[in-house]
């Protein structure tokens, strides 16, 4: 493991603890946490990776902002806060581990979203809002909102980071950018 890659997880594991638990329990990925989070990946991919490192990085931003971007179109799925938690994601572990942390995340907040709602009996009446809610997007008629809807929510920061350790994982660690 290289010094570079024990600086990453030096930042990135306490960051998606950090985001994990305030999205949890405050419904809040803060700022004071995520920033500094993109400036570190920054300053420690640069530090370590010259100006290649510091792009690595800078494509990562970029790409977590364009997901964040894309997915807007959508209505609000994600909030600005998960955007952002992407993003330090980004800097830190560059675009290519990003993509995985982003399926991966995705795979996770599924399953989590159907074990809240058997928890909570309401598997059934999400399913038939979930193809409502697909049905209008496709027809135009409306797009999602789920500040204004009764539908579930999960605090996203978590499947986030539970892709992130994930890819990690899975993918052999911080791979070279």
């Amino acid at each position: 493991m290289s010094y570079r890659d024990i600086a990453t997880y030096a930042v990135l594991f306490p960051l998606l603890a950090v985001c994990a638990y305030t999205d949890a329990r405050f419904g809040k990925v803060r700022n004071v946490v995520t920033v500094p989070g993109m400036v570190l990946g920054l300053l420690i991919n640069a530090g370590f990776g010259g100006w290649a490192g510091g792009l690595s990085s800078l494509e990562g931003i970029g790409l977590a902002f364009g997901f964040f971007v894309v997915v807007s179109l959508l209505g609000r799925v994600m909030g600005a806060g998960d955007a952002k938690l992407l993003m330090a994601v980004g800097a830190l572990v560059g675009p290519v581990l990003l993509l995985w942390v982003i399926v991966y995340g995705a795979l996770a907040g599924g399953v989590i979203a159907i074990g809240v709602a058997l928890a909570k009996s309401r598997l059934k009446k999400e399913l038939i809002g979930l193809v409502m809610s697909v049905a209008a997007r496709l027809t135009g008629a409306t797009k999602l909102d789920y500040s204004k809807t009764d539908s579930l929510r999960i605090p996203y920061a978590v499947p986030l980071a539970l892709g992130a350790v994930v890819a990690i994982v899975l993918r052999g660690g911080v791979m070279p950018r």
